[in-house]
């Protein structure tokens, strides 16, 4: 279990109980911010930065230069937000190695979580890792962080509205396992972050500690899990497509969570289209003809393995149909039950409203094309079944398209 240490004496705590042989690993802005301290407090740690003040990327070559420190008994300290976080957890896992998160911003929520996001060959990979033995976390240092990480830790946890109802849908149609505990901690966590949002991006202590709180929650679901489930869904599939089309030069790269929360409002779109009228009787599902045909290879670029495993897995995992409604007062019990989680979206827009995050494509650098082809071509980056794939499998993902972006 995590130990988690949200206080304004995070680091005296930290420092009263030191691990024996201490590796501190940050960027080299968060090393000004907090890492150097870090250090002293452990009386000397070594450390390891990474020369790039922003765009750092969790790559193998930056996981490797963490597992070249690695000594048994090293503990290494995760001195950052998303990328050092997920390298340091990376390298810690491959070592078999406990490691520290010290968190410096409330920016997303991978602190507590037991998965790692990397990137291989410019596309996002979630690969089994392990969570942190503890988190330390300063909110006075959160509240001190640009008003911009702030505003994507927000988007962040706020897209997990789209994610549950993916997650709770898949349970209901296919029989994927359900994890109540999980999905209501991550419920916990959003609740509070849509009635914090403009506290929040003020600056207000309290709000930053109940969000850092939030996602801190949220991480921890996903360790409960075993997997990044209950936090993800295809509001996260679009974000890992856009940075895809980043990587290829398509397009600027944008915040993680300012891309999350802007495509949780397409899944809210889709998502109400789906399970509020659009799909009014249910049949069972067509896979794709192709799904990496030249439609989908001139925005994915050539399948690397992960992708190509992504589309076999889903593949399987469709073909399966455990729990599929066998009539149409099945498919009416499926919409009643997912009615309280979509009348829950009128909140989450308000709450994505008052944080400001991007409601117009241009402000991410996105057209018209590029939606449509997020729409089509996004989920197949991930063996997890979402909206999307339900309204593919109906044949109707052409009219949800037309429907949502006219």
């Amino acid at each position: 279990m995590t130990r988690v240490v949200i206080a304004a004496d995070a680091l005296e705590r930290l420092a009263a109980d030191p691990p024996r042989r201490a590796l501190v690993v940050a960027d080299a802005t968060t090393f000004e911010v907090l890492g150097a301290e870090v250090a002293r407090a452990l009386g000397g740690a070594e450390t390891l930065v990474f020369e790039r003040r922003c765009g750092l990327e969790p790559g193998r070559e930056e996981v490797a230069r963490v597992l070249e420190r690695l000594r048994p008994g090293t503990t290494p300290l995760a001195v950052g937000a998303g990328v050092i976080t997920d390298i340091v957890r990376c390298a810690a896992h491959r070592a078999g190695l406990d490691f520290v998160s010290v968190p410096t911003a409330a920016s997303m929520d991978g602190y507590a979580s037991g998965v790692a996001a990397l990137v291989h060959d410019g596309v996002k990979v979630t690969l089994p890792a392990r969570p942190p033995s503890a988190i330390f976390a300063d909110p006075r240092v959160a509240v001190a962080a640009p008003a911009e990480l702030t505003r994507a830790g927000l988007g962040d946890l706020l897209g997990k509205a789209t994610a549950r109802v993916d997650w709770l849908a898949a349970h209901l149609l296919y029989g994927e396992p359900f994890c109540p505990e999980a999905a209501d901690l991550v419920l916990e966590a959003l609740s509070s972050a849509a009635g914090g949002a403009e506290a929040a991006l003020a600056g207000d202590a309290a709000a930053v500690r109940r969000l850092l709180e939030g996602l801190v929650k949220s991480g921890i679901a996903m360790a409960l899990a075993g997997s990044s489930r209950p936090a993800s869904g295809f509001e996260h599939h679009a974000s890992h497509f856009w940075d895809l089309l980043a990587v290829r030069g398509m397009r600027p790269h944008h915040r993680h969570g300012l891309q999350v929360g802007y495509a949780t409002r397409l899944a809210i779109a889709l998502q109400r289209f789906a399970f509020a009228g659009g799909v009014e009787s249910l049949r069972p599902p067509r896979p794709p003809r192709d799904p990496l045909g030249p439609s989908a290879r001139r925005w994915l670029g050539e399948p690397t393995p992960e992708i190509a495993a992504a589309v076999q897995e889903k593949r399987r995992f469709a073909a399966r149909l455990a729990d599929w409604p066998a009539d149409q007062r099945a498919w009416e019990r499926v919409r009643t039950a997912l009615a309280p989680e979509v009348e829950r979206f009128e909140r989450v827009l308000e709450a994505l409203h008052r944080a400001a995050i991007p409601a117009a494509p241009a402000e991410l650098d996105l057209d018209q094309e590029m939606l449509r082809a997020t729409l089509r071509h996004a989920t197949r980056l991930r063996a997890r079944y979402t909206v999307v794939d339900l309204l593919e499998g109906q044949g109707m993902l052409e009219a949800a398209i037309d429907a949502v972006l006219g």
